[in-house]
């Protein structure tokens, strides 16, 4: 036990402090120089979708499935909506 009372103390460290991966922490601001309204709509289609493959085929086995292709559909073609990462931006950008 250390002076304070408790169990040994890393140097630096916070206490409940959760990291956060570098493309998480960035995606909001990705979210809002890209194309907001359309990632909105993609978003919201691809719920409609697998909500209704849901109602259509209840209790099937490719119901799952189904589900599955649309949440995929959605992760795939969302990163066109998505500006460039910050480092990604800042490198295209032409020097003066």
């Amino acid at each position: 036990m250390s002076e304070t009372g408790g169990s040994a103390e890393v140097c630096g460290a916070r206490t409940g402090a959760m990291r956060v991966s570098w493309p998480v922490r960035h995606l909001p601001g990705r979210i809002r120089r890209g194309r907001p309204l359309r990632l909105l709509a993609r978003a919201l289609v691809a719920g409609a979708l697998a909500l209704a493959a849901l109602h259509l085929v209840a209790g099937q086995p490719a119901a799952p499935a189904l589900v599955t292709g649309v949440t995929t559909w959605f992760l795939l073609t969302a990163r066109a909506d998505l500006a460039p990462p910050p480092e990604t931006a800042r490198a295209a950008a032409p020097e003066r």
